[in-house]
């Protein structure tokens, strides 16, 4: 009978389609079991549970090194003003004030002026570097004019003759530039002469000049470093630290 047929068309993929047995009665019906297996919720309920928990000790983590962060920023503030007092700051009793220029004192064959010291060797020197090496060797270097004042005490000191000056032409950047690796300020003095291979200076004859590094017989070699205190004067001011008293600012006599 056509009411009685129960017709039900399952569309499944290949991969989950269920099993389909026949079986056949003695009677000769036939009849279809399809079994069909049920999704575990407790297994996905499971895999939630577990992603939230790792969330949770995710955002501990990062929050814990934020603490973490924001500590020792605030531990290196406070010891960089510990250590390191602004200038409001009240001075340390056992710092001195700059040793004045009557203090210093420069080597013998070296002429003191300001706080600096001059060599002018007798001898001509034929190459720059080998002036400079000079110098090294005495623990100074060739000299940089820094002012006005130490130009016009140096064109006194070189009317005469031609001194190498720590200046020379830099081929690669185009301009002029002291050891120090400062450009020279043409507000300072002008460089007169040829420039070409002329890639060194000196001071002489009252003006700077553009020479030649490999030197002439007319060149001649000049130093500079800073003066210090003589060993008499040392020795004096030593004599007076170890009698001082402590928290008292005593500035040694000769100061």
């Amino acid at each position: 009978m056509v009411e009685d047929i129960i017709y039900a068309d399952l569309n499944l993929p290949e991969s989950a389609r269920p099993r389909v047995q026949q079986v056949t009665d003695f009677q000769g019906s036939t009849y279809t079991e399809v079994k069909l297996n049920s999704r575990d919720t407790n297994a996905a309920t499971g895999h939630t549970s577990a992603g939230r928990s790792c969330s949770r000790k995710h955002v501990v983590v990062v929050v814990a090194l934020l603490i973490v962060i924001i500590l020792l920023l605030v531990l290196a503030g406070c010891l960089v003003h510990i250590y390191h007092p602004t200038a409001s700051s009240p001075q340390d009793s056992k710092t001195l004030p700059q040793v004045p220029e009557e203090a210093l004192a420069c080597p013998k064959q070296w002429e003191k002026h300001g706080r600096k010291c001059y060599f002018f060797s007798p001898n001509t020197q034929k190459d720059w570097n080998a002036s400079r090496k000079q110098c090294t060797a005495m623990g100074s270097d060739l000299v940089i004019i820094d002012n006005k004042e130490e130009l016009h005490y140096l064109t006194e000191q070189s009317r005469h003759n031609y001194y190498l000056l720590g200046l020379t032409y830099s081929e690669r950047e185009q301009k002029w530039k002291w050891i120090n690796n400062m450009e020279h300020d043409p507000a300072l003095f002008n460089i007169s002469g040829p420039h070409g291979d002329y890639l060194c200076t000196v001071i002489g004859f009252r003006e700077v000049h553009t020479a030649p590094c490999k030197g002439v017989k007319s060149t001649q070699n000049m130093c500079e470093k800073s003066a210090t205190l003589s060993e008499k004067l040392q020795r004096k001011l030593d004599g007076e630290l170890k009698r001082r008293v402590p928290g008292m600012n005593v500035i040694p006599s000769f100061l």
